[in-house]
């Protein structure tokens, strides 16, 4: 029997790419995680009211200039892991983070911490290969990122989406500022080989990057620099290359065998579906229905 949420304190959501025009707020990985959050708690019948919530959550990316008073406040770390701070981390009820080593730290700082895994909304695909090898994501401050670097002179058709590059990579290489939402699972599906890579506080503290789910979910098969708890959490499924050399030899490798590929992609595609929108808003409202109604004013 569906759970009866209506009654429950409503619910708001906050995400850094509230705060930015420009670049487009559709290009940040927040924005597409406050929405598809916003759109499963409706669907669950969860009371939703960004204007005035009971509960906020904040998916920290930056911190909050005021954490208000009068809501049940509860932060989700899924980025930027050393921006966070003892003061930070005072002003909410309740703590969510994407990494669990991350999380065993701010328990032995005192403070109570769930790991909570950001999910994935992409159903698997398949597609014809279109592409060898893409990489979709904004640039660094203006500077082509590492693992796009390292590429060099790869021989194989090559694509990167995102804000920032024109200029900064061959013109063959460059598909644009911004690749649709909707269309990114396609996209993946029919590449060879989708790069993923992280920030170095996130590779560092294991925030693996949610983008890793959205191309397994899609049926993509997924090669990344190195993060702490890559392999736990995908059996192995995702390789993970350690210099500009070992990634072109990976990458070869994959797109001459199908077969070893598509192995490895299915089998990070069944883990990849176990972390749903539906589980993480289930798992949210749970917490909130354990919370006694004096402490939601």
């Amino acid at each position: 029997m569906r759970k009866d949420y209506s009654s429950f304190p409503p619910i708001g959501i906050i995400a850094y790419s509230d705060s930015y025009s420009e670049p487009d707020p559709r290009v940040w990985g927040d924005y597409w995680l406050k929405e598809n959050l916003l759109r499963e708690f409706s669907a669950l019948g969860y009371p939703v009211d960004n204007l005035r919530p009971k509960v906020l959550l904040h998916l920290f990316g930056e911190p909050l200039e005021r954490v208000p008073d009068d809501v049940y406040s509860v932060l989700w770390i899924h980025s930027h892991p050393d921006w966070i701070t003892p003061e930070i981390l005072r002003r909410y009820r309740k703590i969510y983070c994407i990494s669990d080593r991350f999380c065993r730290k701010l328990r032995t700082a005192g403070f109570d911490a769930g790991h909570l895994m950001v999910p994935t909304a992409m159903t698997p695909l398949r597609r014809d290969r279109e592409y060898d090898v893409v990489f979709v994501g904004n640039t660094k401050q203006g500077m082509a990122r590492k693992i796009v670097r390292d590429l060099g002179d790869v021989p194989c058709r090559v694509k990167v989406w995102g804000w920032g590059w024109k200029g900064l990579i061959p013109d063959e290489w460059y598909g644009g500022e911004y690749y649709e939402n909707s269309l990114l699972g396609g996209l993946y599906a029919a590449s060879g080989v989708v790069l993923n890579d992280h920030h170095e506080d996130m590779r560092r503290e294991g925030f693996i990057n949610p983008r890793i789910l959205d191309v397994l979910a899609s049926g993509g098969f997924v090669v990344s620099d190195s993060v702490a708890g890559l392999d736990e959490l995908f059996d192995g499924s995702v390789p993970a290359y350690r210099d500009a050399e070992d990634l072109r030899r990976i990458i070869t490798r994959y797109l001459r065998d199908d077969a070893a590929r598509a192995a490895l992609s299915e089998r990070g595609r069944r883990i990849a579906l176990l972390h749903t929108f539906r589980g993480v808003c289930e798992e949210i409202a749970g917490h909130i229905e354990t919370v006694s109604d004096t402490v939601i004013t």
